[in-house]
């Protein structure tokens, strides 16, 4: 426990050093005017959401399905309590790559695109029943403060365990406007470097139809190829004519991989 703890300190000392000193001039964020893009940075499985305050490094809003997800009363919830649930071995990386989060988002952009990105990577959790699962962490910046940098930010932890998700030394920094994209960052240091991207991984979003975004979609909710062939009114046939077309597309080895991948480069 000793050991934990003292893990979940490196993580918080990140925070500190990257955020805390950022903000001069706090203000209370209005959620409800924000809903819509709240709920188009979701994932799906099941996930809470909240704001933090990075000039307290305090949760502001958090949403009630934490309880269901993670055993924490909403009201009662609070960043370290969120860290403590993290399989402790990864705790290092999480302080690794939220310093490139930081530094990518403080330092890389400029101040007019720093609310027009996320980064997203995932890590193993410990649950209030004792079960080992899989999750994937989105941060986007909801506010700035007046000399520019994150002053509100919004995260999102959705549980991805029925993906089987091999987890890794990454961050991919996602455009919510169309620019570039930065795929599966290796954190080094925690600097973010854009020279390292994976430029391959990039370009999924332009192989991919419409069509055939909509079918991984629903492959990540778990829908079957009979399900999705109802959705669509289409044959079972076509659906499996779809996912072995996207798999070599995208040179992805099964369906699995593919949801993983689309989920990393925001298509879902």
């Amino acid at each position: 426990m000793k050991n934990n703890i003292t893990a979940v300190e490196q993580v918080w000392k990140v925070w500190e050093k990257g955020w805390l000193d950022q903000v001069q001039i706090p203000s209370r964020y209005e959620m409800p005017g924000h809903l819509a893009r709240l709920a188009a940075l979701f994932s799906p499985g099941q996930f809470y959401f909240y704001v933090v305050d990075m000039y307290n490094l305090r949760i502001q809003h958090m949403s009630p399905s934490v309880k269901e997800l993670i055993g924490i009363i909403p009201e009662e919830s609070d960043m370290k309590k969120l860290l403590a649930v993290v399989v402790p071995e990864v705790l290092p990386q999480i302080a690794t790559k939220e310093a490139m989060g930081v530094d990518f988002l403080n330092r890389f952009l400029p101040e007019e695109d720093r609310l027009h990105y996320k980064y997203v990577y995932t890590y193993p959790y410990v649950n209030h029943r004792g079960e080992r699962r899989d999750m994937m962490i989105q941060v986007s910046v909801l506010s700035l403060s007046n000399t520019g940098k994150a002053q509100q930010i919004l995260g999102i932890h959705t549980d991805i365990t029925h993906l089987n998700v091999k987890h890794n030394d990454t961050v991919s920094f996602i455009s919510l406007n169309g620019k570039e994209n930065y795929m599966h960052v290796p954190m080094g240091e925690g600097i973010f470097d854009p020279r390292h991207t994976d430029r391959e991984q990039e370009t999924i979003a332009q192989k991919l139809t419409e069509r055939e975004k909509d079918i991984v979609g629903l492959l990540a909710k778990g829908l079957g190829d009979a399900q999705i062939a109802n959705i669509y009114d289409i044959s079972v046939y076509t659906v499996r004519t779809h996912r072995r077309n996207m798999l070599k597309k995208t040179g992805c080895k099964n369906s699995i991989e593919l949801v993983t991948e689309c989920l990393m480069c925001g298509l879902i």
